[in-house]
């Protein structure tokens, strides 16, 4: 078991991953070049500890205990007795080169450094350092201290050694470990962006309401919120740069019918902004005949993307479903909701939508599943 991990990057999700590794016993390292900066994080993480408090999930004693295991420091030289460095800085790969550099020069040699990416490749950022077999993701999912999901990302030098010890680590610290092969946009991202593209798209084509779609979603399926509400919830400005990213990767199957472009073009940006899809908190809505037309291709856009990603070997079928309960909610994975829909119909349903929209064509897997 590590027992003192670096966190690089005191922002919200630093602060919450190195609350995370508190609870479980870890001391932490809570780096950032920013004094402010890394206030701001220490207090994220109290304020946690002090919710826990208030629910009785905590004493105070243990939560003071929790909190005095992360130390703030500005210092790299902090790091020397380390056995994993995380980075936790904004999504651009130039930064995080100089960073993955930073921790190779900083942690002792056997030390693992690990990505808190949700998309960018672990492989070029491994070839910032002198240990790439020692380099993975660890993608936490937000909140880090209520989401139990790690993706655990191997890049084409990771070793399996350094897998082990992520898919340990996160189990040690109360995770569900799903070990991903690298690719753009990774696992969950992936299948719940193709879904929520997929549903955009068919809105915009046949004039369904948004609200009507999400209930419909909600009702037909085991999604706990429709794409429009998601979208604006996390951030339409947010959606927007994965899905072109995801679109330069994949091609045309991720597109939305300029549906995200518009909303962000407007300056709506879903709830940070005030408004996006919906202005504010979604309205009551009842699913109608467009709306079921939306989530039959919100729930066939999920399965397509995810026996594509088990053709690719980019995880094993029995992570699939576990990586979309504790990553997304979902009562029940993909893999499971098709099994109890009924395959069969499910892939004729795919191939005669096939016929004027190919990217639904069933891939291979999904096809063979359905032979079976």
């Amino acid at each position: 078991m590590i027992s003192k991990i670096a966190v690089l990057g005191a922002g919200v999700m630093g602060s919450e991953i190195a609350f995370v590794a508190a609870g479980a016993g870890v001391d932490v390292a809570l780096l950032d070049s920013d004094p402010e900066a890394l206030e701001k994080g220490l207090a994220h993480a109290r304020s946690i500890a002090e919710r826990r408090v208030e629910r009785g999930k905590l004493d105070a004693g243990e939560a003071a205990t929790l909190v005095e295991r992360i130390v703030p420091t500005t210092d790299d030289a902090d790091l020397a007795d380390c056995g994993l460095g995380i980075e936790v800085v904004p999504e651009r790969m130039d930064i995080k080169r100089v960073v993955m550099a930073r921790l190779d020069a900083a942690l002792p040699p056997e030390a693992l450094i690990a990505s808190n990416t949700s998309g960018l490749s672990i492989s070029e950022m491994a070839a910032e350092t002198g240990r790439p077999d020692q380099v993975l993701g660890l993608h936490f999912f937000n909140p880090a201290s209520v989401m139990k999901l790690v993706e655990v990302i191997q890049g084409e030098g990771t070793s399996e050694a350094t897998m082990a010890a992520g898919e340990a680590f996160a189990e040690a610290v109360g995770k569900a470990p799903v070990r991903v092969r690298e690719c753009p946009g990774f696992l969950v991202n992936r299948i719940l962006c193709r879904a929520m593209a997929e549903a955009y798209r068919h809105a915009a084509e046949i004039g369904a309401d948004p609200a009507a779609a999400d209930r419909a979603v909600v009702d037909g399926g085991p999604a706990p919120m429709g794409p429009f509400a998601l979208g604006d919830l996390i951030g339409l400005d947010t959606m927007a740069h994965l899905r072109k990213d995801l679109d330069e990767a994949y091609g045309e199957r991720f597109g939305d019918g300029g549906q995200i472009d518009a909303q962000v073009a407007g300056g709506r940006l879903g709830l940070k902004s005030g408004g996006g899809f919906f202005d504010g908190k979604p309205p009551e809505s009842e699913a109608d005949a467009a709306g079921r037309e939306v989530a039959e291709r919100y729930y066939l856009g999920a399965l397509n993307e995810a026996y594509r990603c088990l053709d690719e070997d980019v995880a094993a079928s029995g992570d699939v479903d576990v990586a979309m309960r504790f990553g997304c909610g979902w009562q029940v994975g993909p893999l499971a909701w098709a099994e109890s829909e009924g395959m069969t119909g499910l892939v004729e349903r795919m191939a005669a939508l096939s016929a004027t929209a190919s990217r639904l064509a069933p891939p291979p897997g999904l096809a063979a599943a359905s032979a079976g």
